[in-house]
């Protein structure tokens, strides 16, 4: 349950103390965004012994990065943040998964076209996503920014030992990369200032905002940037705000209100887009921004903010937890019936189980997860945008759930 705001201060006295920054990681070696040196040794080690569902997954892959080595680069300069986003996802999804090709297989081909779609990015004047017209999805550019980067962020991130990735392509990328962190940090403010667009307080768009800063503070090694986005009375809304005010807890006032339904602990706010038809689609966006922020933390900061609770109890794991029966079973009329007219919407649930197999590497004790994983023909498992991370099984996925 959310507290009065003025109870806050005496909570600080009683409240575990948060994870801090002082482990940050500024060495040069390895990725660390979207997985590890350790992780990526695991994945080389499971391909080559032709572990299942493992082998058949990275085989499955292989018409993906013959697509990926005959895509031209071509940086979106336009004023449309929406058309920024489609293109630098769809090109840096093209990159992210060339760098893991060059990573595991040690293809040199591939790491070079990921460079080159980067560099191209870059270098192009004016910078890719940096005259926006304010007066398109005046909300949305931050998010957009944010969402539609993180594949070349992390892409980035994994092509840091490639010889052809020199100190002037780098300068070349980290700045475009601070220009890029100026549009987000407008998005939290237009949020601010603008009352956040209609009281929504907390939702998708602050979270992505967080994500997106914790991504280019890890790329770009900058410690200030990562504190802002985690921890700091000038953020309005960071990582510890967004745990405890995104994720419900029975006794909360959610969104949309009850409409005489219970509320359960790890519900999140955007269950109100039940209206539409999409709560549970919003809920597994919001889950997936805030799960991906806290492990990509983890490894920056070397702190464990996976498992960080607010002082309600709030926390990633119940929400991970609590979702994850809807998408096993494609069934939203779930723990009280409230997403019932979601469900045409997960009736294709396979775009989104992804995530789960980032949730279960974190939990693995947790029978849900377990259930939601055996149940998945992992080796097919959709490499979807809804799930963000670029291969979910291999990174993150355990030998037997």
């Amino acid at each position: 349950m959310k507290l009065p705001l003025l109870l806050f201060p005496f909570l600080i006295l009683f409240q575990l103390p948060a994870p801090a920054l002082e482990n940050f990681s500024k060495s040069s070696f390895g990725p660390r965004i979207e997985c590890n040196a350790k992780m990526i040794d695991l994945m080389k080690k499971r391909i080559m012994s032709k572990e299942e569902p493992f082998w058949s997954y990275w085989k499955g892959c292989q018409k993906d990065i013959e697509t990926a080595l005959k895509t031209q680069a071509k940086p979106y300069q336009g004023d449309h943040c929406l058309s920024f986003h489609g293109a630098a996802q769809d090109q840096g999804t093209a990159a992210r998964l060339l760098a893991y090709h060059w990573l595991i297989d040690g293809d040199l081909k591939s790491g070079s076209h990921a460079i080159n779609l980067l560099n191209r990015w870059a270098s192009v004047s004016p910078q890719p996503g940096t005259e926006f017209n304010p007066k398109i999805r005046f909300p949305n550019a931050g998010m957009d920014v944010a969402r539609g980067m993180l594949p070349f962020i992390v892409a980035y991130d994994l092509l840091g030992s490639h010889p052809e990735l020199t100190q002037e392509k780098k300068i070349k990328i980290e700045s475009w990369f601070r220009q890029l962190v100026k549009v987000v940090k407008e998005g939290i403010q237009r949020w601010e200032k603008h009352n956040d667009f209609g009281n929504q307080e907390f939702q998708n768009h602050h979270a992505s905002h967080v994500l997106g800063l914790v991504l280019f503070g890890a790329a770009l090694r900058d410690e200030k940037l990562i504190q802002f986005a985690v921890d700091s009375k000038d953020n309005p809304k960071d990582f510890k705000e967004l745990i405890a005010g995104l994720i419900l807890m029975p006794g909360d006032k959610p969104h949309g209100g009850l409409r005489g339904k219970p509320l359960h602990a790890g519900e999140l706010q955007d269950r109100y887009r039940t209206n539409e038809g999409s709560g549970l689609t919003y809920c597994h966006l919001t889950l997936t921004l805030l799960l991906y922020t806290a492990d990509v933390l983890n490894r920056v900061t070397g702190k464990d903010w996976v498992n960080w609770k607010a002082p309600t109890g709030e926390c990633l794991k119940l929400s991970a937890t609590f979702y994850s029966d809807f998408f096993r079973l494609r069934n939203a009329r779930l723990h009280g019936d409230y997403y019932f007219r979601d469900q045409r919407t997960i009736q294709n649930n396979l775009p989104f189980l992804g995530l789960f197999e980032v949730a279960l590497h974190h939990w693995p004790e947790v029978p849900n997860l377990k259930a939601i994983v055996r149940s998945m023909n992992r080796a097919k498992t959709q490499r979807s945008w809804l799930c963000y991370y670029g291969l979910p099984l291999l990174t993150h996925g355990v030998q037997k759930p």
